[in-house]
């Protein structure tokens, strides 16, 4: 068996019920009684664990023998200004027992919507070591209550992110009805990061790096190298396979309100990958400190040719193939997205709807000798705030990690996503003013026309153009017709478009199983590449040809030329 796998199957499944010599001590349930005056630990700045009172109003139980919480009031100089919510999850609760010995209860994992976050639910220890549970005969039954319950670690967060790319995020992330918290990454440290203990912030890591996503919480017990956190799922499917990942805590963003995103959390970022998140079960996520979980490296490249201006991007992407892809899509499907209007924004110093560039992308899979690629140029973009995420370049890209993903005949097995872009302000394009050439043309012959161009805001140029006479063109009057290529300016972009291209929301959904080998896979790919040049159209009796007659890698040739000409023998 994979270890991955046997790994994560014994985290999930095997927990021991009891904690072990290098755990803390555990309380069961059935000793925990209202009244009891406890301490919960938590990180409140940076990655120093404080401490704060807790005090249990009740054990409660729903509609199953095994979905008990136990009710508990927060307080302290720690928490008074703001209470608890998202990223408070899997803090532990100690109390103390007959003999004075504190022991684990439990670990905070839900609010409940109450002004003011005092109030909140944490998941018994028993359960979250994966132990079946009876409550207890004198717990109060309030399914009610627990139907309320809010996990405290929905939000996904987005770390390494500048401030309009943040907000776009999260507008667009809250109209698909997504949490997501989008912020800078952890600063770094003099000293390595402590190693995770309980009350430790812990994050699970989707994508590490430059640029990275994942979920925050607390580290709720630790038994050796095994963790457990949250007091509730990530996702709930199962065996996992990503990032254990330390995590620095800006700030407790105070609101009172607790409901909906309208919530006190931790503004927090990940710091070092230190081991793999390998169970997500029920009542805990589980994994093991020391190993890292599989993953593939993703890297972008951009450059402003003007300026100089570099930017270079690196990240792993935590790579769940081995575990049969529980979520059922890579993280590589919104991150690839992010990544490219990032660097655009980032080696631009800005998101002008006037730019210009091209942009290539390369996916080497382990079942291809070459690797997935496009490359297309781009010429226009999107107005507003919009396009930090919604440029023609950055759809190309999601439309690729689309296409990937829906890709079922197989297991893929990524090794690298690589992204090359150039971006410069302004448009590199002009327009076709006028043709000059012969009137008179034979069939079968090759003919030199000149094109006039005018550059936008900028000089009038001529182009030679080379144009072939087919032998199967009717003789007689025919129009010579030019056209140019568009610029790729998509218009302004709905929150349901950019939804979609940062994977929140995978659009309309189908029957289609996707491209059906390998080559058919490298071939839809490559067929985002668009023909950014001049083609010739004949116009009139009989047969017409169309073929490609110029292209300037440097120069978007836009607009329509019609020249009339006499087609002979």
């Amino acid at each position: 068996m994979n270890p991955v796998l046997a790994l994560a199957t014994a985290a999930a499944l095997a927990v021991p019920a009891v904690a072990s010599a290098q755990g803390d001590p555990t309380m069961p349930l059935s000793q925990v009684q209202r009244g009891m005056h406890c301490t919960a630990r938590s990180v409140i700045h940076g990655t120093d664990i404080s401490t704060f009172d807790a005090e249990v109003l009740d054990v409660v139980a729903g509609d199953a023998s095994d979905d008990a919480r136990i009710l508990i009031r927060v307080s302290g100089p720690a928490i008074d200004d703001t209470g608890v919510g998202p990223g408070f999850s899997g803090s532990p609760v100690y109390c103390p027992d007959g003999d004075g010995v504190q022991r684990v209860i439990g670990a905070i994992s839900e609010g409940i919507g109450e002004y003011g976050n005092k109030v909140a639910l944490a998941a018994p220890i028993e359960q979250m070591l994966a132990e079946p549970i009876s409550p207890p005969s004198s717990a109060r039954r309030d399914p009610a209550l627990l139907r309320r319950a809010r996990p405290l670690a929905l939000p996904l967060t987005i770390s390494g992110v500048s401030a309009p790319v943040a907000s776009v995020i999260r507008r667009v992330a809250a109209g698909a009805g997504r949490s997501v918290l989008a912020g800078p990454s952890a600063p770094r440290q003099a000293a390595p990061a402590p190693p995770l203990a309980p009350g430790s912030a812990f994050s699970i890591g989707y994508v590490s790096g430059d640029l990275s996503i994942g979920a925050i919480g607390t580290v709720a017990y630790v038994d050796g190298d095994q963790v457990w956190g949250f007091g509730h799922p990530l996702d709930s499917v199962g065996r996992r396979d990503l990032f254990l990942q330390g995590a620095y805590v800006y700030d407790v963003v105070n609101n009172p309100l607790g409901v909906g995103d309208a919530s006190t959390y931790k503004l927090a970022a990940p710091t070092d990958d230190v081991g793999a998140l390998l169970g997500d079960g029920i009542d805990a996520v589980t994994g093991r400190m020391g190993m890292l979980p599989d993953s593939f490296p993703m890297t972008v490249f951009a450059l402003d040719p003007d300026t100089g201006n570099r930017v270079i991007m690196r990240s792993q992407v935590a790579d769940e193939t081995s575990v049969g892809t529980p979520s059922g899509a890579s993280p590589i499907s919104g991150v690839a997205a992010i990544a490219a209007g990032l660097a655009t924004y980032k080696v631009l110093r800005g998101s002008p709807a006037r730019q210009s560039g091209a942009l290539c992308m390369h996916i080497a899979i382990a079942e291809r000798a070459k690797p997935l690629s496009f490359c297309n140029t781009y010429v226009g973009g999107t107005p507003g705030e919009a396009a930090v995420i919604g440029s023609p370049a950055v759809s190309d890209v999601s439309e690729a990690v689309g296409i990937l993903d829906s890709y079922q005949a197989e297991p893929l097995h990524v090794k690298s996503v690589a992204i090359d872009l150039r971006a410069r302000r302004g448009l590199t394009q002009a327009y076709l003013l006028g043709l000059t050439g012969p009137r008179v043309l034979h069939r079968g012959r090759t003919y030199r026309f000149k094109a006039l161009l005018q550059r936008v805001h900028g000089a009038k140029l001529t182009r030679t153009l080379k144009i072939h006479v087919s032998r199967g063109l009717h003789r007689g009057f025919h129009q010579l017709v030019l056209r140019g290529t568009p610029s790729d300016t998509s218009g302004q972009l709905s929150d349901s478009d950019l939804a979609i291209i940062l994977g929140f929301d995978s659009g309309p959904s189908g029957d289609d199983p996707g491209p059906r080998s390998i080559k058919a896979l490298a071939h839809a790919i490559a067929g985002i590449h668009r023909y950014d040049g001049v083609t010739a159209d004949f116009r009139g009796r009989g047969l017409e040809s169309r073929t490609r007659v110029f292209r300037d890698p440097n120069l978007r040739v836009s607009g329509t030329q019609r020249y009339d000409v006499i087609v002979r023998r």
